[in-house]
């Protein structure tokens, strides 16, 4: 029997051919194959309109594919792209809001896991979310205790976006923006050290060696046993004698061996 040719309003292709490279794409998933997946979805991105639902629904198979590879950033970007255009979707919520706890956005965690369960209701969904859901509030709770009384989910999560794009931000070299985004970081709330170990390694980049040397002992102050710390003070002398060298680092990705729990759209 022949394959039906239709196509909807927009698109470039008949449904039938989304549906059989939907189903590649997921063999795919199956069998670990994931960059012939990621090619496969994208292959459908480019024959449907930007604003169709399928094409969310490509943008979801791409988070998940991206955080089985543990690329948890990518798997947050594509899930916020996708409830751009289907924000009514419970998959994506509860999707996005595994990847976000993933990336350490807590605070948008619980948000996105709330949206899930309102939406859900009492669907097939409603007990896995539930159980996300107590995770999540465990972990916020942790959070705005440490951060002291009137610090809000709202402020978390503000907190938490300024340190993420101040990471981004150091993978593109761009120092002085990254310095900026962990500065508003610990202008919300001062009790942590990464966002000054983090400000820290932006001045060393600079050639700002006193600024540098400052943030680091303040990280120290916060943990004396932060690592990035105290292996970049032992250093700075090197670094204040070769001014024309810039260090090499590498941000880690802590959470690699992780189970993602996420759910195929």
């Amino acid at each position: 029997m022949a394959k039906s040719t239709s196509k909807p309003k927009g698109w470039l292709i008949g449904r039938q051919q989304v549906n059989d490279w939907e189903a590649l794409a997921t063999r795919q998933m199956a069998d670990q194959d994931y960059s012939g997946a990621i090619r496969t979805v994208k292959r459908i991105m480019q024959y449907v309109p930007r604003k169709d639902k399928v094409f969310a629904e490509a943008l979801g198979s791409l988070g998940t594919i991206y955080a089985l590879q543990k690329n948890f950033e990518e798997s947050y970007q594509a899930y916020t792209q996708a409830l751009a255009i289907d924000g009514e979707n419970a998959y994506l919520f509860y999707n996005r809001g595994i990847s976000a706890r993933l990336t350490f956005r807590t605070g948008q965690s619980l948000l996105d896991l709330e949206y899930a369960a309102e939406i859900e209701g009492d669907g097939k969904m409603t007990e896995k979310i539930q159980k996300a859901l107590e995770v999540a509030r465990e972990l916020v709770l942790s959070e705005i205790t440490l951060r002291g009384p009137g610090f809000t989910v709202e402020l978390l999560i503000e907190q938490q976006e300024y340190f993420q794009e101040g990471l981004a931000l150091m993978k593109a070299g761009k120092w002085q923006l990254a310095v900026e985004d962990f500065s508003h970081s610990i202008e919300l709330a001062d009790c942590l050290p990464q966002p000054w170990g983090n400000r820290g390694i932006c001045h060393l980049m600079l050639g700002e060696f006193d600024q540098s040397e400052a943030d680091f002992n303040r990280a120290l102050e916060i943990d004396p046993e932060y690592d990035l710390a105290r292996t970049n003070m032992k250093e700075m002398p090197y670094w204040r004698a070769h001014p024309d060298e810039k260090p090499r680092f590498v941000i880690n990705q802590p959470l690699a061996d992780v189970n993602t729990n996420l759910s195929l759209v």
